[in-house]
């Protein structure tokens, strides 16, 4: 896992034997987000082979994160507060900030005496939740939406238990898109899980 001998690792531990070798306890991580995307620079790439133009976006994007009652947890709770990338890095195809593209950053997310850092990553203006699989609430170009992976490790905290437990999850963001990368008023939700290594020992059924 992710603390060992006192000292904890970044790496996010969801690898096959994380999962499996290590005593692990749960609890989940629901959250409603909203607040504000700014646009720091904007560069446009050219290759001449292959042919193809990309934008390349910074953003600032800082959040408000409220519990979602019907599944966050009571640990869960003491993460609400403000979530903020300062590095958010895109890159859109054809030059195109409404175009399908790919991004990553780093998160520093603070509550009530709680800080966790980490990262995020995820694609840009693509829907998956889509025909013929799921109910057609969106389609393959969903411009204005960021879908991706976070992982991080909570640094600080009132309830020391949580200290150098990860947290593990997925998050939607909505957004006004634009050709130079958006930016703007911005919602979204986040599901996760916060995983703590046992500190008993543990007996398997």
């Amino acid at each position: 896992m992710c603390c060992k001998a006192g000292k904890c690792s970044s790496r996010c531990a969801d690898r096959p034997d994380d999962i499996r070798d290590t005593e692990l306890c749960l609890a989940s991580l629901s959250k409603n987000l909203e607040g504000e995307l700014r646009l720091l620079d904007r560069d446009l790439e050219q290759c001449a082979k292959p042919r193809c133009i990309t934008l390349k976006t910074l953003h600032y994007l800082r959040m408000n994160v409220k519990t979602n009652d019907p599944c966050d947890s009571e640990p869960g709770r003491q993460f609400d507060g403000v979530f903020q990338v300062s590095d958010l890095a895109h890159a859109f195809m054809d030059g195109d900030g409404n175009h399908r593209g790919f991004h990553g950053g780093t998160f520093r997310w603070t509550g009530s005496g709680l800080l966790a850092v980490g990262s995020i990553s995820g694609i840009t203006n693509a829907g998956t939740h889509r025909e013929p699989v799921f109910d057609p609430c969106q389609r393959c170009e969903a411009p204005g939406f960021m879908e991706g992976r976070f992982c991080g490790i909570v640094r600080r905290a009132q309830d020391q238990a949580l200290v150098g437990c990860q947290i593990i999850g997925t998050y939607r963001f909505r957004f006004d898109p634009g050709s130079g990368g958006g930016e703007g008023a911005i919602r979204g939700t986040l599901e996760g899980v916060i995983v703590c290594s046992c500190q008993d020992e543990v007996h398997v059924a």
